[in-house]
């Protein structure tokens, strides 16, 4: 009698189909709200600093395994658009129609909750997953150089899933080369979604504290129900992020 063969999936197929299942959630909204007839209020930035505070508790003694994470993100970004002559932004009841030149300020705020499982633990090469619950705000602001436009404003808030991965390459025991990746989504009220990317040196100076130091692109997408206009925020900049490893 034979019996039935059991296969042990690799940590790395488990990755990439956390990874592929975040990716869906997130773009879905995007994928929806581009089938409508919208103006697009965006938002470039190409020098727009990156701060982040992170906490990374690990359960059990070993260097590996699961673990709870928290995460505060800050983003202060601007940029300039130029409205065309058939379009016309609207925002909280206010609005501006084009032709117009208009200046955007953004900032976004970004905190979530994880769990976050390590693999690979002690080798040269080490991978992250983490998923859970973010919380974000996006606050906006626009204004026009026409003085009689009014400024249109906008402070967004919502709570939705989160997740991403992490790839880590040890230089030596106090030094690492980190790239992150992270999104969350919008699933009531609205659609919205936010992502980010971070390339940074790791630097341990002494445990638990942890130094990055880098470059992180990030975008924030929001889109409020019965509203005819969606605001981008793209920011690329620096990034630093001061964590702790206990």
């Amino acid at each position: 009698m034979k019996l039935p063969l059991i296969r042990h999936r690799h940590p790395r197929a488990l990755l990439e189909r956390v990874c592929l299942g975040i990716a869906a959630v997130v773009c879905a909204p995007l994928l929806v709200a581009g089938c409508g007839n919208f103006t697009q209020l965006d938002l470039n930035d190409k020098s727009a600093m990156h701060l982040s505070v992170r906490a990374l508790h690990r359960f059990g003694v070993g260097p590996g395994g699961g673990g709870i994470e928290g995460e505060l993100t800050n983003v202060r970004a601007t940029g300039g658009q130029q409205l065309g002559a058939t379009q016309t932004a609207t925002l909280n009841d206010q609005s501006i129609g084009g032709p117009a030149n208009l200046t955007h300020t953004a900032r976004v705020q970004h905190a979530q909750v994880v769990y976050n499982h390590l693999l690979f633990a002690g080798r040269p090469v080490e991978m992250e997953w983490f998923a859970g619950v973010a919380w974000q705000r996006l606050s906006w602001h626009t204004a026009s150089t026409t003085s009689s436009d009014p400024r249109l404003t906008l402070q967004s808030d919502w709570v939705g899933p989160a997740g991403g991965a992490l790839g880590r390459v040890r230089l030596n025991p106090s030094l690492a080369l980190e790239l992150r990746y992270g999104a969350a989504t919008r699933l009531t009220g609205g659609a919205g979604s936010r992502g980010s990317t971070e390339l940074a040196l790791a630097f341990k100076p002494a445990p638990p504290l942890v130094l990055r130091l880098g470059y992180a692109r990030s975008n924030a997408f929001d889109h409020q129900s019965n509203v005819s206009t969606e605001v981008f925020v793209t920011a690329r900049g620096p990034f630093l992020s001061l964590g702790l490893d206990l």
